[in-house]
């Protein structure tokens, strides 16, 4: 293993670096039916021939109404990926390139209960937000509004295809999945923006 990580640094180190430049925006939603925009920016290397990794920043916002019970729900998430790609298809204006890796993700939730509270029938809203840990709303004053914070590492995949409109700038879509390692957080979607090559 050593000897892998070791050749790896040696030739990423006396290596051309080609290095571009990605913006995205898109559609998110999560495993709790909480749905919204994604924002995020990275930076791809190149390592070798179609290997890649990518170093990617974002932050989404999650947004969800249940009409039924009456509870809102919003879902702040930051978070950090690092991926690894292969160029799977290269044509001179299509690109097919599945990125996989790992992220972190810091994950506010906040909830609350729409009025009418304190009377008949008592309503109840209940996620699951990690494992064994609930996040549940009543129509009564006292748990009409709640707040929970977690952070977790997770798993990338995009499935990116990329489409060339110049010879520095590319147009991208990419479907995504992001599990969680407890599965409570999963989010998918799609992603979609500009790639700014060889900068």
């Amino acid at each position: 293993m050593k000897y892998i990580l070791l050749t790896l640094f040696f030739d990423t180190c006396f290596t051309k670096i080609s290095a571009q430049l990605e913006i995205s925006t898109g559609y998110a939603i999560n495993r709790e039916e909480a749905d919204g925009v994604p924002l995020t920016i990275g930076y791809e290397f190149k390592i070798k021939n179609r290997l890649y990794t990518k170093s990617q920043a974002g932050y989404k916002y999650l947004y969800h109404f249940n009409d039924f019970v009456g509870a809102t729900l919003k879902v702040s998430i930051f978070e950090v990926h690092q991926t690894l790609s292969y160029e799977v298809v290269k044509k001179n204006k299509y690109i097919f390139k599945p990125n996989i890796g790992l992220n972190y993700r810091f994950y506010k939730w906040k909830g609350e209960m729409i009025p009418p509270l304190n009377s008949l029938p008592i309503r109840a809203y209940v996620i699951q937000i990690r494992n064994d840990d609930y996040f549940v709303l009543v129509s009564n004053d006292d748990e009409s509004q709640k707040e929970y914070k977690v952070n977790n590492l997770g798993f990338t995949i995009q499935l990116q295809n990329q489409f060339k409109l110049n010879d520095k700038l590319w147009f991208h879509i990419t479907p995504f999945l992001e599990p969680d390692y407890d599965r409570a957080q999963n989010t998918g979607g799609c992603y979609v923006g500009l790639i700014f090559k060889n900068l």
